[in-house]
C-alpha cells in the first residue's frame, strides 16, 4: 500500500510535520502513516567507566547496564507511543485519508530504505530550535532514498510558494517532473532559479523548465542567480517571500557527490524553512 510517511520523534518539529505531512497527503490522496523508531544505542549517563575495573565489579557494572538500558528502552517505547496518539488525533481533524500509527525498533535508516517502495513521500521533522546541525541519520536517508522528502525545520505556515532550484541535473529534472504531475503542494506559485555564471546555458535551462510546468497551467517566474553559491539561493528565497525550497540532493557519482552534495549539506544547514529534496 502506498502512503505518505511521517517520521515522529517527538521533538524536532513533529507537529510542524505532522501539518505539512496531512497537507501533502490530502494533496496527493494517499493514507498518511506515522512512524515512530525506537533506537537501542544505550549511553551510560550513570556508570563511570573510565579507568580500570576492579575484579569482581564487573558483574555489578554490567548488571546496572542492564538495568539502565532497559529502563530507557521502556520510556523510549512509552513517549514514542504517546507522540503517535497524540499526533494521530491531530491530523485526523483535517486530513482526507486513513491516518496509520507504526512504532518499530532498529536503525532509523535500516527501517526507513526497507519501507521505501511504499513510500511515495517522506516527511521528517529535523533540528530542534536548539540545534543547529542536521543529524547523520537524516543525512543518510537523503543519501539512499529515491522518493521526495521534505525536512521540517520550522512552525508550520500555508505554503503559497514554492521555489525551484534547478540545474538541469537528473535530480532537478526528477524534481521539476514529481512537481508538476504529482505535486506534494497544488495551488502554490512557482519561482524557478538557475545559478549559473553563464546566463546563454542559465536561459536554455529555465526555459526547458518552465515549459514543464506551463504544461500543467501553474503560475511560473524565472530567474538567473549570477554565481554558484548557496546564499545567492537562500537570500532569494527570503527576500521573494517563499516558503519551501525544492531542489536535487547529493549525486550518485563520487565526483558529483563532492561538488553537489557539499552545496546540498550547506544549504541543510543555513536554510530555516522547509526543504523538498529529491535524489
Amino acid at each position: 500500500m502506498a502512503y505518505v510517511l511521517c517520521c515522529v520523534d517527538g521533538k524536532n518539529y513533529s507537529y510542524s510535520a505532522c501539518d505539512y505531512a496531512v497537507k501533502i497527503s490530502n494533496n496527493m490522496n494517499l493514507p498518511l502513516k506515522f512512524l515512530n523508531i525506537v533506537v537501542h544505542n544505550h549511553y551510560s549517563s550513570k556508570v563511570d567507566l573510565s579507568g580500570s575495573i576492579v575484579l569482581g565489579e564487573r558483574d555489578d557494572i554490567l548488571q546496572e547496564l542492564a538495568k539502565e538500558e532497559e529502563e530507557q528502552s521502556k520510556s523510549a517505547i512509552k513517549s514514542g507511543k504517546e507522540i503517535l496518539n497524540e499526533l494521530k488525533q491531530r491530523a485526523s481533524q483535517t486530513c482526507n485519508n486513513e491516518v496509520i500509527i507504526s512504532q518499530i525498533h532498529g536503525e532509523v535508516i535500516d527501517n526507513i530504505l526497507e519501507l521505501e517502495d511504499e513510500i511515495e513521500a517522506l516527511v521528517i521533522g529535523i533540528k530542534s530550535k536548539e540545534e543547529h546541525e542536521i543529524g547523520d541519520n537524516v543525512k543518510e536517508i537523503i543519501r539512499n532514498i529515491h522518493k521526495p522528502v521534505l525536512l521540517v525545520n520550522s512552525d508550520y505556515v500555508e505554503p503559497k510558494k514554492l521555489l525551484v532550484a534547478y540545474n538541469g541535473s537528473s535530480e532537478s529534472k526528477k524534481l521539476l517532473q514529481q512537481t508538476s504531475s504529482n505535486p506534494l503542494f497544488k495551488d502554490v506559485k512557482r519561482d524557478i532559479v538557475n545559478l549559473n555564471t553563464n546566463k546563454i546555458e542559465s536561459a536554455t535551462l529555465l526555459q526547458e523548465a518552465k515549459e514543464i510546468y506551463s504544461k500543467k497551467d501553474y503560475e511560473v517566474e524565472t530567474k538567473t542567480l549570477d554565481g554558484t553559491s548557496e546564499d545567492l539561493l537562500i537570500n532569494y528565497f527570503n527576500e521573494n517571500s517563499c516558503d519551501i525550497l525544492a531542489m536535487g540532493a547529493f549525486g550518485h557519482s563520487r565526483v558529483k557527490e563532492f561538488i553537489f552534495g557539499s552545496f546540498t549539506s550547506k544549504v541543510l544547514s543555513k536554510m530555516k524553512k522547509p526543504l523538498l529534496l529529491f535524489r
